[in-house]
């Protein structure tokens, strides 16, 4: 398999393949999202083309969010429940992550179920990745520390995790899988894997629905519930 480097501490320098005002980003076809200036984003495909969409990078990431429907409020549970504060979009092995916070304009999006592997360069400090197209290896280099590269990834992949653990239940609860089929087994029988997994799946829609109450909540008054609110709402959704 062939190998390209990739600089993308230079967006402005690389080589343009094609200018679109039409390419939809998805997990199968995308590698790197990043803005190429306030008005475009910069495109890196599996099949290795660079291209310049007219969109802004906000834009992009935001029919990319709608059309595979990874809403924003349920991220922000997630994402609180694994204690990480930069937030990608994750759909189970599925993962679009940043390099750094969004507001940083040096940020950079990338398919983390597409990265091979990934090293610290010794001279100056940056993180060159291998992501893998569809017949070439990418060695795309970075302006991030390991350390903040390796935070945001095992953050991902919690959050992932918890998604497939709640998919596992959610077949089990819906008769679709009988529970000696249940693959995730990090305890000793499958009742505990079972009941964990309905555990996580309720500390999930709790998270989300009290982010979602408490966003309305500060718009509209201006200052977030309260936590005594917060206690009638957690009682409510746990009435049966």
């Amino acid at each position: 398999m062939l190998r390209r480097k990739i600089d993308m501490t230079d967006v402005a320098n690389l080589r343009i393949d094609g200018v679109t005002d039409n390419f939809q980003v998805r997990w199968d076809n995308t590698l790197i999202v990043t803005a190429y200036d306030q008005e475009q984003t910069f495109i890196l495909t599996v099949d290795g083309e660079q291209l310049i969409l007219r969109r802004r990078l906000r834009d992009v990431l935001a029919r990319f969010a709608r059309e595979n429907s990874i809403h924003s409020h349920e991220m922000h549970a997630l994402y609180k429940l694994v204690g990480c504060r930069t937030r990608g979009y994750v759909a189970g092995h599925y993962r679009l992550v940043p390099t750094c916070g969004r507001t940083n304009d040096q940020v950079i999006y990338y398919m983390v179920h597409c990265l091979d592997n990934a090293a610290e360069l010794v001279d100056d400090k940056r993180v060159e990745m291998l992501l893998k197209g569809k017949n070439e290896t990418y060695h795309v280099q970075v302006d991030t520390s390991y350390r903040t590269f390796r935070r945001i990834v095992e953050a991902a992949d919690q959050v992932a995790k918890i998604q497939l653990q709640i998919y596992e239940y959610c077949r089990y609860q819906y008769g679709k899988v009988n529970s000696r089929n249940v693959q995730e087994r990090p305890y000793e029988s499958d009742y505990c894997v079972i009941q964990a997994h309905q555990r996580r799946s309720e500390e999930v829609l709790l998270a989300t629905i009290l982010y979602i109450v408490n966003a309305a909540y500060e718009e509209t008054f201006g200052e977030e519930i309260s936590p005594e609110f917060a206690e009638r709402i957690k009682r409510v959704i746990n009435s049966f």
